[in-house]
């Protein structure tokens, strides 16, 4: 298998950090989650810890796709783009319930994730042997 060009280098790195920042992200989230539990300010607590438990399989879930990214792992693709997907509809419900640039940032990114995964090229199981 030839190595990858500069583009799909460049691709796959725009992509890792792209799957990083939800990751940030949706870190921010499950910490303002539970500053406000602690401040009392949570509706139910059992919402409120089941919120925070889903995030943080999500963020371990991103972060470790953000690193296949990275390195190029051939089963790093499939999730980035599975969930990138899912930000798209996301994306266009939000405008009429949140801030323009909120709804837009948000389609944007889910986009731009999936658009990036693409133009890496497609990458090889490096347990397979080449073909002859």
């Amino acid at each position: 298998m030839p190595p990858p060009s500069p583009r799909q280098r460049g691709a796959g790195r725009l992509a890792a950090a792209l799957v990083a920042v939800e990751a940030l992200v949706i870190t921010g989230l499950a910490v303002f989650y539970l500053v406000e539990l602690a401040l009392g300010e949570g509706q139910d607590l059992m919402i409120v810890i089941m919120s925070v438990v889903t995030m943080v399989v999500f963020i371990i879930g991103l972060a470790y796709t953000a690193l296949g990214l990275w390195r190029r792992h051939p089963r790093s693709q499939a999730p980035a783009i599975a969930f990138n997907f899912l930000m798209v509809p996301l994306g266009i419900a939000l405008f009429p319930l949140a801030p323009w640039w909120l709804a837009g940032t948000v389609l944007v990114l889910g986009v731009a994730t999936v658009v990036a995964a693409f133009l890496m090229g497609r990458l090889e199981d490096r347990d397979q042997p080449a073909p002859a």
